[in-house]
């Protein structure tokens, strides 16, 4: 309930530029507070989803030396996935090679990797 509370708050933070813009359509400061105050219920829901949901993937991305093969490249470390939560584990990066490599054993595994299949 906290976390809800802050993040109506949060929401609300968009008022005095959302009500500079409907003050010219008309409506109120209280009309867009309480606009703000509706769409802050509704997308809390959809927010959490989003930033929890293991339905989705979480990637990190950088320049830098691949920490298993050592070539310097774009790296790519798989933070988590259904049924793979590497968030709370030092972060190991990768080049292409050795990324594909990753995500094919994790497959194999029955892992669903959507990203770095090429």
């Amino acid at each position: 309930m906290k976390r809800f509370i802050l993040y109506l708050i949060r929401w609300q933070l968009s008022t005095p530029i959302l009500w500079i813009v409907v003050k010219q359509l008309g409506a109120s400061l209280q009309a867009t507070v309480i606009a703000n105050l509706i769409g802050g219920a509704i997308f809390f829901w959809v927010d959490k989803f989003i930033f929890t949901s293991k339905a989705i993937e979480i990637w990190h991305i950088k320049e830098g030396k691949c920490d298993k093969c050592g070539v310097v490249s774009h790296l790519w470390r798989l933070v988590k996935t259904v049924n793979y939560d590497k968030s709370d584990c030092p972060p190991v990066f990768l080049c292409m090679k050795c990324s594909k490599e990753k995500t094919d054993d994790l497959r194999a595994q029955g892992i669903p990797v959507r990203g770095r299949s090429k």
